[in-house]
């Protein structure tokens, strides 16, 4: 804003100038509003400096704690490879057994797996005093060098082996049990502790050589 009064530095100088000439009328005048101007100018106050700048403050970024590494996903353990099962070893026979009653069982193959062994055999039985006869009425069973015993597994359909007269039974007759591979020979029992002459359920023993004789 521009100030209409003269400056404070001017009127000083007039007034010590005037104090110097002698006083008219009209120059009393004159000396009386220097007079007020100067008391004007006494009783302004300065003007307030102009407010000094702002000073941006700089503030710090923010720090954020480093993010903590990824921990690291072990590798699946690869499966292991299931166990391989030995194939059933096989072993041809041409062995036969004979009972007086008229049993005659041919026992054409062996095979030896890890939880049963199995004989391929042909059963027949020729008699003129009975219509049938059973194989497996008391115990029947394989065994082994050492002793040991594999019961048969008995059909469901026919438990005790019976066989009629005439009559030829082809198939398979199944262990429970595994033979070990070391056994040279086995020995099949059928009835055990029964006569082979017994036409109910003639007993039977049949040698049967695993690794030539």
């Amino acid at each position: 804003m521009t100030d209409t009064h003269p400056s404070c530095a001017t009127t000083r100088s007039h007034s010590l100038h005037l104090a110097a000439t002698p006083l008219r009328k009209g120059s009393a005048v004159a000396v009386a509003a220097v007079a007020l101007m100067l008391v004007a100018c006494k009783d302004k106050s300065p003007e307030a400096p102009p407010p000094a700048p702002a000073v941006p403050v700089e503030t710090a970024p923010a720090t954020f704690p480093a993010a903590a590494p990824a921990a690291a996903v072990p590798a699946p353990t690869p499966a292991a490879a299931p166990a391989t099962v030995a194939a059933p070893k096989r072993v041809p026979l041409a062995v036969q057994g004979v009972a007086p009653a008229g049993v005659t069982v041919r026992v054409k193959a062996v095979e030896i797996g890890a939880d049963a062994t199995v004989l391929d055999v042909s059963i027949s039985f020729a008699n003129r005093i009975t219509d049938t006869t059973m194989l497996a009425l008391a115990d029947t069973y394989l065994q082994d060098e050492s002793g040991a015993r594999l019961h048969i597994k008995r059909p469901d359909n026919n438990r005790d082996i019976t066989i009629r007269e005439g009559e030829t039974l082809d198939g398979q007759l199944v262990f429970m049990g595994a033979v070990a591979p070391s056994a040279r020979k086995l020995k099949l029992v059928f009835n055990e502790g029964n006569q082979g002459d017994n036409i109910v359920a003639p007993g039977l023993v049949v040698d049967l050589p695993l690794q030539g004789g």
